[in-house]
């Protein structure tokens, strides 16, 4: 009876640290998924708060590993391998790669990583795209293994400090780790964003990127126009002489792409106020519009227009088609994919800046 009473009290032990730690990851992912999607919308130094958050919660998760490890192996020998187990193992291999794609990147920069049939992508790519395929792995598992948390595992007041006990330790290997970078990871200054800097100040020179599979259009500039319609008292399209000759401002401002990487350069076009300006705007409108050859686009809130520009030349050169020629978006304090590339109409609108998708759907 004493020895049946004594195993008795391990297993529940252990089936309560089991269950603890999975809440805890569950909450983790949760926290992760929030701020990895934050951080995309993030373009501007006061959101920095999520970058650091998204950091130290992925730190946190890696010591979690220590006492999953050991849970995972227990449920193999107790079940075997099924079409559960497998999935899980599947998910585990998932988790990890995230957690060690994501910890590459800070650590070690940008090696450019081959993708078979999807070409060449960054660490920090590779860290998303694994990200995502976790996720719905991850709800198929919590479905068939987990029991249902209750609501004191997931706000309880044990729960809530066990969440900030877990992101404080982040917090303070996430400094560990950011001043052995400094000390002994690659040159070069980073962002907020953790951005790294690739050829500032080179023209064309920079790393060319698409959000997801937007193409590459060759644009003959006798042929283009660039349409300026909707809220506006005149309606008119431009040639590429015309915009060219009402060029000339110059702006310096930082491209910073998801993909791990940012450019300073120097932005010579059209404010987008002067065609505003030009048209004139139509009392009730909120927005603009700016939509590309390929169909992609963006919408910006109306008071925004003072700092967008639509940029003809990168430093002392005309843009590359991979770069957006013949005309691209300057839109400062925004991520890349909000610099539209390739830009033949400008829609002024009645509609909120917020009507559209935070991420692209195209």
């Amino acid at each position: 009876m004493r020895v049946w009473f004594r195993d008795s009290l391990r297993s529940n032990k252990a089936a309560m640290n089991a269950r603890t730690v999975n809440v805890a990851i569950l909450l983790l992912l949760a926290f992760e998924l929030a701020t990895g999607l934050g951080s995309f919308l993030a373009g501007d130094p006061d959101g920095r708060w999520l970058f650091w958050s998204h950091r130290a919660g992925g730190l946190a998760l890696v010591v979690l590993l220590a006492w999953k490890t050991g849970i995972a192996a227990r449920s193999y020998r107790r079940r075997g391998v099924t079409v559960g187990t497998g999935l899980s193992a599947v998910g585990g291999l998932l988790l990890l790669g995230s957690l060690a794609t994501g910890v590459l990147w800070a650590n070690v920069g940008l090696p450019w990583v081959p993708v078979p049939v999807l070409g060449s992508w960054t660490v920090l790519s590779l860290h998303v795209a694994l990200s995502l395929f976790l996720i719905p792995l991850f709800v198929a598992h919590l479905g068939l293994r987990w029991p249902r948390p209750s609501r004191e595992d997931l706000i309880g007041r044990r729960a809530v400090l066990r969440m900030l006990g877990l992101l404080a330790i982040g917090f303070v290997f996430w400094r560990i780790q950011e001043v052995l970078s400094a000390l002994f990871g690659p040159t070069g200054v980073r962002r907020f964003t953790g951005s790294r800097e690739e050829a500032s100040f080179a023209g064309n020179l920079h790393p060319v990127t698409n959000w997801l599979s937007d193409p590459i259009p060759r644009i003959d500039s006798g042929h283009w126009r660039l349409r300026i319609h909707g809220e506006v008292e005149r309606e008119n399209g431009l040639s590429y002489e015309e915009v060219l000759a009402l060029g000339g401002a110059v702006r310096q401002a930082a491209l910073d792409c998801t993909g791990g990487w940012y450019t300073v350069q120097r932005w010579s076009g059209v404010p987008v106020v002067a065609l505003l300006e030009r048209a004139g705007i139509k009392d009730g409108a909120r927005s603009i519009l700016f939509r590309s050859t390929t169909g992609y686009s963006r919408r910006f809130s109306l008071e925004e227009a003072g700092d967008l520009l639509l940029a003809t030349h990168v430093g002392d050169e005309e843009l590359s088609a991979g770069h957006g020629f013949p005309l691209r978006l300057v839109a400062p304090s925004h991520r890349g994919y909000g610099w539209v590339k390739w830009v033949s109409e400008v829609q002024v609108s009645r509609d909120p800046a917020w009507v559209e998708p935070p991420l692209p759907l195209q």
